[in-house]
């Protein structure tokens, strides 16, 4: 709680410092590099010692005001001034301008982790095996979804979902080769809709339809591929449901 609150006051002071000023413009003037600035201002983050150091000797603060709220902001016989917080109809005049990166087309609002939820994306297909390899396996990257739409659309939890991609045209008319799945790993018990199931050491995305007597039909969209059934009494480990498809991507041309 105490480390929070340093890193709130140390933003904040960090804000004093750099006024109107764009705040990657103030960062390049002072000589720290992109990486850490933005370790400052977006993650909360305080800087090391050298760092800090670097600040208050070009702006002309003092090191122990910029580090932990101590005293006056410089030293008597400057502009010395306490540290306070803006009133509140200037900010309501002047409200933050939103922040950019340097080099990059779009802002980047505040806040955004608190919005969007990050679910794995792994380099799986058709043939990888996500039921007997997914388990050791690291994700390649992360793809971003709103936490918002993910509890109420999908009611669905992030640490349950995965994201793989679409082999082959199986599936085509419905999910092509290069489609982007979701896959909620939770909804494994099968019913009528678009599953991830693995087959052996392979693995597919199919229709499912639950039929009487414990047999599931396994349907391809692609009518050039037969549809087969699968006896879930007797299929001793070599047939297994992944999770339901709850979402699909595209990339176009």
């Amino acid at each position: 709680m105490e480390n929070s609150l340093q890193q709130s006051d140390f933003r904040q002071r960090l804000e004093l410092l750099i006024g109107a000023e764009k705040p990657y413009a103030w960062a390049a003037r002072m000589g720290i590099n992109k990486g850490s600035f933005t370790n400052m201002w977006y993650k909360g983050g305080v800087p090391r010692t050298a760092t800090a150091e670097k600040i208050a000797c070009s702006s002309g603060c003092r090191l122990e005001w910029l580090l932990y709220g101590e005293g006056l902001m410089q030293e008597e016989g400057g502009v010395a001034a306490e540290m306070a917080e803006p009133p509140a109809r200037e900010a309501a005049e002047h409200p933050p301008e939103p922040l950019r990166l340097a080099g990059d087309e779009h802002f980047v609002p505040e806040g955004v982790h608190e919005e969007f939820c990050f679910i794995p994306r792994y380099n799986l297909r058709a043939s990888a095996g996500f039921g007997t390899s997914a388990a050791g396996e690291q994700p390649m990257f992360y793809m971003a979804f709103r936490r918002y739409w993910v509890k109420n659309y999908l009611n669905a939890s992030p640490r349950d979902l995965a994201v793989i991609s679409v082999k082959g045209d199986s599936m085509s008319g419905v999910l092509e080769d290069r489609d982007t799945i979701l896959i909620n790993t939770v909804e494994r018990n099968p019913g009528e809709g678009l599953f991830v199931i693995r087959i052996g050491d392979d693995i597919f995305v199919k229709q499912l339809q639950r039929l009487p007597g414990g047999a599931l039909q396994v349907k391809s969209a692609n009518p050039l591929y037969e549809t087969f059934t699968v006896d879930l009494a007797r299929t001793s480990g070599e047939f297994e449901v992944i999770g339901r498809v709850v979402w699909f991507g595209r990339q176009i041309a």
